[in-house]
């Protein structure tokens, strides 16, 4: 550790630094710190401002000093002097609240999975503006990245439905041409009394989820439910497979050999589609499980009488 980052992190607040505008002295004080809540489900509810008051030494001039406490950094901000530069040990990363939130915490769910993923790139999307230089590659980064979070959603949520209920695993099966007409032997069938799961299982590992058309009729055949809100949106996602074709496949290029750019808005509309599906499906999930539940215990659930 540098002997600047030492001497700016001994002490219990923010020690900050910076000469004064007004008489040019060097004005050395220690202000109230600011830290992220990575607590909240959203992250531009964790942000956390502290606002304080410096004094010159030298000329006693005020200043207004706001700390800023982001997911990806800390900005310390007078205001009516946005030119000043200050100096201060950005201690976002050194208390470990970061590593804490994510080490032990190993999500199974698929839903749960889905929105720990999210958290994780929307720490990328509001990253530093040191890492502007290389946005682009992080834009397509993080446009592929919701598409392939988007992927693991709708096979692990399907995989836990067939693997949980007989029901479903053959309206499932029912729906898959290559299982449903396939000719396994007998013998295979009466070793194996868990057969057919197995094989709808690694069916749906080697399915390929992003042919959200595809993914569409396995999921009305289980859980009857449209995960598109309408056509336009499906049409979307249609364009989206595309893209990201391009992106994955063909290093940002189409089949013309012209650059595929992804912008933020890009971005924000390929995590909009992808979250009012999961949600749409969630809706459709918990559903089913309360029937499910109901079925099995055998009570009626109210209002059903």
């Amino acid at each position: 550790m540098s002997q600047i980052k030492q001497y700016l992190n001994q002490q219990n607040g923010l020690r900050i630094r910076f000469h004064c505008p007004q008489c040019g002295a060097s004005v050395d004080d220690e202000v109230e710190d600011a830290s992220f809540d990575w607590t909240n489900d959203r992250m531009s509810d964790g942000i956390a401002t502290t606002y304080n008051t410096v004094a010159c030494p030298e000329c006693s001039m005020l200043y207004e000093v706001q700390v800023v406490a982001k997911p990806g950094e800390k900005d310390v901000i007078i205001d009516g002097h946005p030119n000043i530069v200050i100096i201060f040990h950005d201690d976002t990363f050194d208390g470990g609240d970061i590593e804490a939130l994510f080490d032990d915490y190993v999500p199974d769910d698929a839903y749960e999975v889905y929105q720990h993923s999210r958290t994780e790139i929307e720490l990328i999307d509001l990253s530093p503006a040191s890492l502007l230089p290389v946005k682009q590659p992080l834009l397509r980064m993080m446009y592929i990245q919701h598409v392939v979070m988007l992927e693991a959603y709708l096979s692990d949520r399907l995989i836990n439905i067939i693997l949980d209920d007989n029901e479903k695993l053959i309206a499932l099966v029912g729906a898959i041409p290559q299982l449903r007409d396939s000719t396994p032997k007998l013998i295979d069938i009466a070793k194996d009394p868990e057969y057919v799961k197995k094989n709808a299982k690694a069916y749906l590992h080697e399915f390929s989820f992003h042919r959200f058309g595809e993914a569409a009729k396995l999921y009305r055949a289980v859980l009857k439910v449209n995960i598109f809100a309408d056509d336009a949106k499906a049409k979307e996602m249609d364009d989206i497979t595309v893209k990201r074709h391009h992106l994955v496949h063909r290093n940002g290029r189409d089949n013309e050999g012209n650059v595929v750019s992804v912008n933020p808005l890009n971005v924000l509309r390929v995590r909009a589609l992808a979250d009012e599906m999961v949600e749409r499906i969630e809706t459709a999930y918990e559903e089913y499980r309360l029937e499910l539940a109901t079925k099995r215990s055998g009570k009626r659930p109210w209002g059903k009488w």
